[in-house]
Order: structure tokens, then sequence, then C-alpha cells
């Protein structure tokens, strides 16, 4: 079973994906901010972030870039979502970008993608879905 690290600063927001992906078969861990999901990627080694952009403390693209400098979660996939667009990064910080709302099966699709492929067949720059 994939650990998948779900990361947003709402709380209503980070309990539904919670639920959702739970229903899915993932177990799930999460995070109000990057600082802590930087800490719960390091204890729990999960399989698939899914973090929201703008957040208080460490925002997405801050954490994204704390991920991709450790050598420990460098090749972990994540998933940036935020209602704004994309965050202008000339580094290849996520791998797949969507926009909120998001359809549930379409962030739940692009889940599936990642954990289904070999680390070296994702490419960055951002997918954006």
């Amino acid at each position: 079973m994939a650990t998948i690290l779900l990361v947003d600063d709402d709380p209503n927001i980070l309990c539904s994906l919670q639920l959702l992906v739970e229903r899915e078969g993932y177990r799930v861990v999460t995070a109000q901010n990057g600082e802590a999901a930087l800490a719960a990627a390091a204890l729990e080694s999960p399989n698939l972030v899914v973090t929201d952009w703008m957040m208080p403390r460490l925002d997405g693209v801050g954490l994204c870039r704390r991920l991709r400098d450790d050598a420990t979660t460098a090749d972990i996939p994540v998933v940036m979502m935020s209602a704004a667009s994309p965050p202008d990064s000339p580094e290849h910080l996520w791998d797949a970008f969507l926009l909120k709302p998001t359809p549930m099966a379409r962030l739940l699709k692009m889940m599936r993608t990642l954990l289904e492929k070999p680390r070296r067949d994702l490419e960055r720059p951002h997918a954006l879905e």
C-alpha cells in the first residue's frame, strides 16, 4: 500500500482529501505546512506528495525545493495544487500541477499515473493538467 503525504493549510481541504485518498486504499499522512511536511517525509518516506502552493511558514515551492535538495526525498513524485496559476520556477520542482478546484477523479488519476511510473520515466517540467 502506497503512502501519500497530503499538505494543505486549510484543515477542511486536508480532511476531505484524506478521506478521499484513504477510501482509494492509500495510507495517508497529513501536514498543514511545508515545515511539518518535511518532518513527515523524513519519518514516513511517502511514495507521493500532494501539496498546496500557498501556505504559511514554508510554501509549496519551498517544500518542493527542499524535497529535491535532499537525496532521501529527491525522487518522491510531487503534485502541486493551487487556485492560482502555476508559480514561475525555472527549476523542475514538481511532477504535476493541478488548478483548484480540481475534480477528484483527475487528482486520483494523476496520483495513480505518478505512482505507477518508475522514477526515471517521470519528466519534469511541470505536467499541467
